[in-house]
């Protein structure tokens, strides 16, 4: 009996794993905001991926939010390297280098200084498919209550949403498959810094 346990234990360790992989690639799909439209205070765009900021530009144009935060931004960069002298001086003015992050949990802390010194309560945020699920919960737990985050999620050139069981794809699943459960084993010990 007790040879039977030693051998069922890691099988039944291994498909709770693949069971929980896989409900976490379905999640990496690109989305679009999930809420009513009717605007939010800042777009907050993780840098890191390509696509993001040109996307949140366009949203930034469409007048969706009074603000744009980039977040994560290298130290040496400008809006005119980051936007290729695309933006106006009136589009200057409404977006922020937010230079001293360097991961999703710092990224959060930052973009809640900003939100706070701006009295924002509501953003959309934008990152890659494949990062979106930790990105949110991550700024979920680390904004304040009642903060409205509307999760709003691109395609990656690096990343084959339709076929993430191939190449490259699976690897950077697999990264951020361990850094979400990272991210909650570290919020239940260590909680949200106040």
């Amino acid at each position: 009996m007790m040879k039977k346990i030693i051998y069922i234990l890691p099988i039944a360790a291994a498909a709770l794993i693949m069971a929980f992989f896989l409900e976490f690639a379905a999640a990496t799909k690109a989305y679009g905001p999930s809420g009513s439209g009717a605007g939010a205070d800042a777009i907050v765009v993780l840098t890191g991926g390509r696509g993001r900021t040109d996307e949140g530009l366009v949203l930034l144009r469409r007048g969706r939010a009074k603000l744009l935060i980039l977040s994560g931004v290298h130290q040496d960069s400008d809006l005119d390297s980051i936007f290729l002298n695309r933006i106006n001086s009136v589009e200057r003015g409404k977006i922020v280098l937010e230079k001293r992050s360097a991961s999703t949990y710092e990224n959060a802390l930052e973009v809640r200084e900003l939100m706070a010194a701006n009295r924002f309560t509501s953003m959309v945020l934008i990152t890659s498919g494949y990062h979106m699920k930790r990105a949110h919960y991550t700024f979920t737990k680390v904004m304040p209550e009642g903060t409205r985050i509307e999760a709003y999620s691109v395609s990656s050139p690096n990343f084959d949403e339709s076929r993430w069981w191939k190449g490259g794809s699976l690897g950077i699943l697999a990264a951020e498959f361990v850094k979400y459960y990272w991210y909650m084993a570290r919020f239940a010990v260590y909680g949200v810094p106040v």
